[in-house]
């Protein structure tokens, strides 16, 4: 059996100059002077030849892929564009197809890139009809597929481009066309079962089949109307007039050929009355086929089948009357088979999937000065978020780097091994450079000599002159202030009386430890007197008491050591390199496409794309934990290893053996760290109470001379201070006794505070080897190793911590106003 395919005709356009009109709209949006680099001049000119290739006189199968290249750009444009793609300022100009019912083609102009994508789309759907009917006979299987597709492209149109003018995108008509395409790639699937071998086999299946090619091509005759409605004319509503009587031929034929094949499936099951009752239903329907068989008679063998079926109807008819006598309903009807659809519709999205892959490179080119405003603002959300993430391995990865540093520095380990090889290859006398311990104190002490070396305020009794010399130039000038400013002298002095108790206790809190200072200002007299206290002698050991039964053992655990060390190394530069991936990674990292693609997603799909897309870096930041988890284990390994090797070695033993100024070194060595730690206090803040000092003075100095100055204006009447510098005295309020006790307060009584003084932060570690003092961890040796580093200092009562909590309270003049009137 054959078939006739309908023949779709395509829409006519005028030609659309895309370079220009890009130009023009980059030139409008970023300025004559930057535009061009937005712009692909090439890229341009082949989008402009592939839109009339797409619209030339090619083969259908060209044509065909053309027209998939050119839709596929049209997408990318309408992603970036949406309803704004009348910016681009390009009149699109389509014709409706010229069928024999309208001779006239219509010409439709629009502004918007839907417009030309719909007519684009329609165009590509009725070319691979036109690809389908070429095809039919060589490959009917491929025909098949085409037909899906153009049915898919069709039903796109009728359901996504509602209100377009041309009559062929008309709602109606486009679902009529893809009900069309359905019916004929169903009638291509039933005919190719039809045409295979053993069809008896199937002829259940058949029966089906055809039910639904006859059901398909019923709701296609519909859009015609019916003869009951009187709706009946002599001009069809669209396409040619011949289309109604085809349609109408093939919907009998096929309920036809679905009757007859259910009777030959019910004649196998025996029963005789049932098939002979659906052959009459297969004669009736052939019959009404018959009335319109004038444009199919060439291709449809109508009259085959009829006498297929008389005479199947004949002879069945006979047998059953002498041998089965089977009762024959007169209600059988269609309704009993059940139709089956062959065909499964492939969405657009995903025919176009290939195509939009294909140009993506090049759209993101050709387009990339067109971004939407909210492109980017999502993009900056994205961006936040991969900076959040970033930011989070980057501190994760600091710290691990911290950890790695202070365990390899605190603990000199480097040193620790090189002193284990030594004290334990050595079998003649030791002195103490060959101790780990000393090695790391010394070098401790001679950072505390040089901080306080190269400390400005090293010789504390200058710094009590400079201070006492400061107070008497404050109280010489209140002296000659006039009676009238009498009670601003008076605060100016409860000022100074405050500040001089604070600094008193300063000072007293580094004349406590004058002996340390002074000594760690002599290196020296602290180098001779620390000789001393390390100049000792191991006596030499028995060859006889030598044990050398653990020496294996030894020499196996001290290079194990040795290498967790190199693996801990190896370990910090695996990170660095991971880390200096996964930055790299993080910014070349561009989802604007990605965004672009699905820019009328939710907020929630929005959150769930990104979180979709950060986890691209996940594998990086698996690597960095991995390294970190490694990190620590083996540094819980060196220090267990250490311990080991301690123990076996005897080094703790032998150090409180045979060392007697252990103890007196010890108690030596806390002393200096204390005297460090309140010298380093006192060089951070006593700078803070020179400045006030200073401040007092020049007010001092200001209000004498402002008296002075209004000594003879006192006769005629008595003078008011200017408004500002009065202001600033109303601000040393000493009326009231209670204290302020911050910022927030201060301001309320219209004074405002000094920056805090540190007295009272007396817990901190400092690195002597800067003047400004960071918080470091603790230099906690590994377990086993005794008396490392010296003990911490036990911290004083409360308020010998905090000698000058003065400062810590709001000044009691503002800074800021002396800026305003003491030039």
């Amino acid at each position: 059996m054959k078939t006739l395919l309908l023949t779709l005709k395509v829409k006519d356009t005028e030609p659309v100059n895309w370079s220009k009109a890009l130009a023009s709209y980059l030139k409008k949006s970023y300025g004559s002077s930057t535009w061009s680099q937005f712009f692909d001049v090439k890229l341009a000119e082949n989008l402009d030849r592939l839109r009339n290739n797409a619209n030339g006189s090619l083969a259908p199968e060209v044509l065909l892929e053309q027209n998939l290249l050119y839709y596929a750009f049209l997408e990318q444009l309408y992603l970036r564009l949406g309803a704004n793609s009348g910016q681009l300022n390009i009149d699109y100009t389509w014709y409706d197809a010229a069928y024999a019912t309208n001779n006239v083609s219509q010409k439709y102009t629009q502004r918007t890139v839907a417009f030309e994508k719909s007519s684009v789309l329609y165009n590509m759907a009725t070319i691979m009809t036109l690809v389908a009917q070429e095809q039919v006979d060589s490959d009917v299987k491929s025909s098949i597929g085409l037909l899906s597709r153009a049915y898919a492209c069709f039903q796109f149109l009728s359901e996504n481009f509602l209100n377009s003018p041309s009559g062929d995108l008309h709602a109606e008509n486009t679902k009529f066309l893809a009900n069309m395409c359905h019916a004929e790639a169903q009638e291509l699937f039933l005919l190719r079962i039809v045409n295979g071998p053993d069809v008896a086999k199937h002829a259940s299946l058949v029966a089906k089949l055809a039910l639904m090619t006859s059901s398909l091509y019923q709701k296609t005759q519909a859009f015609y109307g019916t003869e009951s409605d009187g709706d009946s004319k002599t001009e069809v509503p669209y396409g040619e007039a011949k289309w109604k009587s085809i349609i109408t031929c093939k919907f009998h034929f096929y309920r036809s050929i679905s009757a007859y094949n259910n009777a030959l499936a019910l004649e196998q099951q025996h029963k005789f009355g049932d098939a002979i009752a659906f052959l009459d239903i297969a004669q009736d329907s052939l019959v009404s086929a018959m009335a319109q068989k004038q444009y199919v008679k060439d291709v449809l063998d109508l009259d085959s089948v009829k006498s297929l079926i008389t005479a199947k109807r004949r002879t069945l008819v006979k047998d059953n009357d002498y041998i089965y006598h089977d009762f024959v309903p007169s209600d059988a009807s269609m309704e009993s088979i059940k139709s089956m659809d062959a065909i499964k519709l492939q969405p657009l999205a995903q025919q176009l999937e290939p195509y939009m892959d294909k140009v993506a490179e090049a759209s993101d080119v050709l387009f990339k000065g067109i971004i939407p405003v909210e492109v980017y603002e999502k993009e900056s959300i994205y961006s936040e978020q991969k900076s959040d993430l970033l930011r989070k391995e980057l501190e994760v990865a600091d710290t691990a780097d911290w950890e790695y540093t202070s365990f390899v520095e605190f603990t000199t380990l480097p040193k620790i091994l090189r002193g284990l090889n030594d004290r334990y290859t050595s079998n003649g006398k030791k002195n103490s450079t060959d101790n780990p311990q000393l090695t790391m104190m010394k070098e401790q002490l001679d950072s505390w000599s040089n901080y306080v070396m190269t400390s400005s305020y090293k010789d504390v009794e200058s710094q009590i002159k400079s201070i006492v010399n400061k107070r008497k130039q404050i109280l010489d000038s209140l002296t000659s202030i006039t009676p009238e400013n009498k009670e601003n002298a008076v605060k100016l002095k409860s000022s100074l009386i405050a500040a001089s108790k604070s600094d008193e206790k300063l000072f007293s809190f580094v004349e406590s430890h004058k002996k340390e200072i002074n000594l760690l200002k002599n290196p020296q007299a602290l180098r001779k007197y620390w000789n001393e206290l390390t100049a000792f002698q191991i006596e030499e050991p028995d060859l006889l008491d030598l044990d050398d039964s653990r020496n294996d053992e030894i020499k196996s655990k001290i290079n194990n050591v040795a290498n967790q060390h190199e693996d801990l190394k190896v370990l910090k530069d695996e990170r660095h390199r991971i880390v200096q991936d996964l930055k790299r990674a993080v910014n070349e990292d561009d989802i604007s496409r990605v965004i672009i693609l699905n820019r009328g997603i939710t907020d929630a799909e929005l959150k769930q794309l990104f979180e979709k897309e950060l986890d691209k870096f996940k594998p990086l930041s698996t690597r960095i934990e991995a390294t970190i988890f490694k990190q620590r284990s083996l540094i819980n390994a060196i220090k267990i290893s250490l311990d080991e090797v301690f123990k076996l070695t005897g080094v703790e033993d032998e150090s409180s053996k045979n060392d007697p100024n252990l103890s007196k070194r010890n108690e030596f060595y806390n002393a200096l760290n204390q005297a460090f730690t309140n010298f380093s206090v006192f060089a951070n803040d006593l700078p803070k109470g020179l400045n006030f000092y200073d401040s007092l003075l020049k007010m001092a100095h200001d209000l004498q001379s402002y008296g002075t100055a209004s000594n003879d204006a006192a006769q005629r009447s008595t003078p008011a201070l200017p408004g500002q510098f009065n202001q600033s005295f109303e601000q040393l309020n000493i009326s009231s006794n209670a204290p302020v006790k911050g910022p927030e307060e201060a301001l309320k009584y219209g004074i405002p505070p000094l920056p805090p003084r540190t007295y009272d932060n007396q817990d901190r570690n400092y690195n002597v080897k800067e003047p400004v003092v960071p918080p470091i961890p603790p230099k906690q040796p590994p377990s086993g190793l005794t008396g490392l580093v010296g003990s911490t200092p036990s911290p004083n009562q409360t308020s010998e911590q905090n000698p000058t909590s003065f400062y810590n309270n709001p000044s009691v003049f503002d800074e800021s106003l002396y800026s305003r009137y003491s030039s």
